[in-house]
């Protein structure tokens, strides 16, 4: 198994910058009510990622979030599972993102 690393919201976004993806495996519901405000984000719902990880590069790190955290830790347990080496989670999700002045929209 993988280790997965748990970030922080400001490590997330400059994971981003430096090529990472984000991917947001909350609800559509969820995503369109708020989400972080990034270019290319990947909306991948948790229900949905069985069928669809291979829609993931694999050769760029991953960083999952959801709305708090949880969700995003059972999300890179799976891409772990699946052979994806460059998992991380944004530690606290969307809410952290959020308390740290990061851009939402």
């Amino acid at each position: 198994m993988n280790y997965i690393s748990r970030i922080s919201p400001r490590e997330a976004y400059a994971a981003y910058i430096m090529g990472s993806v984000l991917v947001d495996v909350r609800d559509q519901k969820e995503v369109e009510a708020k989400s972080v405000s990034v270019n290319n984000l990947i909306t991948l719902p948790l229900s949905e990622l069985d069928q669809r990880y291979g829609e993931l590069p694999t050769n760029r790190p991953v960083v999952v979030m959801s709305g708090a955290g949880i969700k995003s830790r059972q999300a890179a347990q799976f891409l772990s599972e699946k052979g994806y080496t460059k998992v991380s989670t944004l530690d606290g999700g969307l809410l952290a993102w959020e308390e740290e002045g990061l851009p939402v929209r």
